[in-house]
């Protein structure tokens, strides 16, 4: 039997792990009393941090879904078409924008980035820290534009507007 667990350590004087979700009960209630299980832990990054990340996201990818949309000639044929736009790809192209991405090789000698996963489980906080930052400078390089008057100070207002409201 495998989980993924989120525990918290209690307020009281002795260090005591408790279950964070009912799910994360649950695996425990199943559990017969001196059962021994093996895991491995790491802190959890900041849930509300993430949170803000993918309201950055939303944000710029509205103002992306608001821009006309124009043909363009697919590599390597003589063939048009017009993008749709899709937010897990937008976000994946921000990422690599912003140099957090992996090559990956293929038999036929090709290769290509892939954006890295921000999982909480694959990716530390201050790293993703610097994919916010970085990624927000790729917004407001490519999609907010302050032409448009947006700004960094103007960004992060809303996404915390946005945040707070959830």
């Amino acid at each position: 039997m495998a989980a993924a667990l989120e525990l918290v350590r209690s307020y009281q004087p002795q260090p005591i792990l408790l279950p964070v979700s009912a799910n994360d009960e649950a695996f425990i209630l199943q559990l017969q009393p001196g059962q021994v299980i093996s895991a491995e832990f790491r802190k959890a990054r900041n849930a509300r941090f993430h949170r803000k990340f993918m309201k950055l996201c939303s944000v710029a990818y509205g103002e992306f879904e608001r821009l006309p949309q124009s043909p363009v000639q697919m590599a390597g044929s003589n063939r048009w078409v017009t993008p749709l736009p899709d937010f897990d790809e937008f976000r994946y192209w921000a990422l690599v924008q912003a140099g957090f991405y992996q090559v990956i090789g293929y038999p036929d000698g090709k290769v290509r980035v892939r954006a890295k996963s921000i999982a909480f489980r694959n990716m530390e906080q201050m790293e993703f820290e610097k994919v916010y930052s970085a990624v927000l400078d790729v917004f407001l390089r490519y999609v907010l534009s302050p032409k448009r008057g947006w700004s960094r100070e103007r960004v992060d207002r809303l996404v915390e507007q946005l945040v707070n409201f959830d």
